[in-house]
């Protein structure tokens, strides 16, 4: 029997004028990231689908893979870009053999992205369906979030995916912005209530929660480096390691539990201070995902 291919795919605008839709592999040099032909500076590196790319082109790469693939259009405001990969998606990325398949941030478009839901039942084969910032917030407003397998939201996120009646994370009734996020198992059982959650969740912050179904499987907090939380990007970058691990097979609590080590790790070796960028801990996650593995097996 031929041995099936696997295709990691990564999808979200980049804050770039007249970029048109692009998708091709991966590549990340420690300083520039590249796809397809195009190269983008270490200067767009930071939050976003950037820092997202990079972390699991470097995941990738530690683990001996093919690269990950990217679908990307520049977007900064307007929609265009945005309207050209939900057409992408819609239209084409059914017929690439995709085995995994991450959006980050596209503009809440609402046609766009039921147009994608309508065409996912129709793929011959569904990917492993994860989502980050913006197509969370599109997911829950369009009751979508069960046809997802893994969501990655923040403690802040995760009050939003709680409110029932919110539809932007600007309108989340006030009382759940009081709630200490130290209280995230409550608002991850008001999610799951609601069906405003896919079966897993990798919830990031100061402990991260690994959730399967509203139950807590894993929750991590050591190594504790508070001088990470504000730095832009960390919590991107967790997400496109666990694309990779669970893309690799990996089970996906046990891949949401080793990437989150993996993140911390990274930070930890990088020795941050508040003006770290996040592509200094990018250029240490090949050798931490190497040592937590390694200390997993």
């Amino acid at each position: 029997m031929e041995e099936e291919t696997l295709v990691l795919m990564l999808a979200g605008t980049l804050p770039i004028g007249n970029l048109n839709l692009i998708v091709g592999k991966i590549k990340f040099d420690g300083q520039t990231l590249t796809i397809g032909d195009k190269v983008i500076g270490q200067e767009l590196i930071s939050i976003g689908a950037t820092a997202m790319m990079a972390a699991s082109a470097t995941t990738c790469e530690a683990l001996g893979f093919e690269s990950p693939v990217a679908a990307v259009a520049g977007d900064l405001g307007k929609g265009d870009g945005s309207a050209l990969l939900y057409k992408y998606l819609a239209e084409e990325a059914g017929t690439t053999g995709l085995s995994t398949l991450t959006l980050h941030y596209i503009l809440p478009q609402r046609k766009g992205f039921m147009d994608f839901m309508e065409m996912l039942d129709y793929w011959e084969k569904k990917p492993f369906l994860t989502a980050d910032a913006g197509s969370m917030l599109i997911a829950k407003a369009t009751g979508s979030c069960r046809k997802f397998d893994l969501f990655t939201p923040d403690a802040g996120e995760i009050c939003f995916l709680a409110d029932p009646e919110a539809g932007h994370p600007a309108y989340v009734k006030s009382m759940l912005f009081e709630i200490d996020t130290t209280d995230v198992p409550r608002l991850i059982q008001q999610a799951y209530e609601h069906g405003n959650a896919p079966r897993y969740l990798l919830i990031k912050g100061p402990i991260d929660f690994i959730v399967e179904e509203g139950k807590i499987i894993h929750m991590l907090k050591d190594p504790n480096i508070p001088v990470l939380e504000p730095i832009g990007g960390t919590g991107d970058t967790i997400t496109g390691i666990v694309s990779t691990l669970i893309d690799a097979g990996y089970e996906p609590t046990k891949a949401c539990l080793l990437a989150a080590r993996t993140n911390r790790l990274a930070g930890q070796l990088a020795n941050p201070t508040p003006a770290t960028k996040v592509l200094e801990i990018v250029n240490h996650i090949g050798e931490a995902v190497k040592q937590v593995l390694t200390r997993a097996e």
